[in-house]
């Protein structure tokens, strides 16, 4: 009998244990945060103190919408323009340049010399605004991308790409980019 004690006593502490466990989860609301109305934290709200509460989160969810599709748009540009890139028409891509040309020497390794390409995997990080702004007008985005070329092994390039929102029509153009081919292991 002796012998089972110790069995018996760690079998009860896990039951006990896993009745607390199962009791605190049916109490926990299903998305896992407790909401509280405003007018119930302070007590006395008055209509009109919930009214610029919601206002007040209205205005934050609009500057979070605008902040966020910013970046969006921006990621779309870069991801189009690595798209043309890609394609036997090189004007296509240099549109998404400022000034509608890259610069004489872009940094992109020799992803603008490639022919034959068959795919590209474009892998893009956050993006990093430059500028302080609540919606940035510069942004650094890091990229990795693979490249298939025809009758030549996978190639891979690391590095990023600068965009800045033109002031003319507000859309995202390339201002400088920095892209090294990653060397194969051997």
């Amino acid at each position: 009998m002796q012998r089972r004690m110790p069995w018996l006593l760690l079998a009860a502490i896990l039951l006990v244990c896993a009745l607390l466990g199962l009791r605190h989860c049916q109490r926990e609301p299903a998305s896992g945060t407790i909401t509280t109305p405003a007018s119930a934290v302070t007590g006395n709200a008055s209509a009109g103190d919930t009214d610029v509460a919601d206002a007040q989160d209205a205005k934050q969810r609009a500057r979070i919408k605008h902040h966020d599709d910013a970046l969006y748009a921006a990621v779309a540009t870069l991801q189009r323009y690595l798209a043309a890139l890609g394609s036997d028409e090189r004007a296509d891509a240099d549109a998404f340049w400022a000034n509608k040309r890259p610069p004489a020497d872009s940094h992109e390794a020799d992803l603008r010399t490639l022919e034959n390409l068959r795919g590209m995997r474009i892998e893009n990080g956050a993006p990093k605004a430059l500028d302080s702004a609540a919606v940035p007008s510069a942004l650094e985005i890091p990229v990795e991308l693979r490249v298939s070329v025809e009758g030549k092994p996978m190639r891979r390039y690391r590095g990023w790409y600068r965009l800045r929102r033109a002031v003319v029509d507000g859309q995202w153009e390339i201002t400088s980019a920095s892209v090294d081919a990653v060397p194969r292991p051997e």
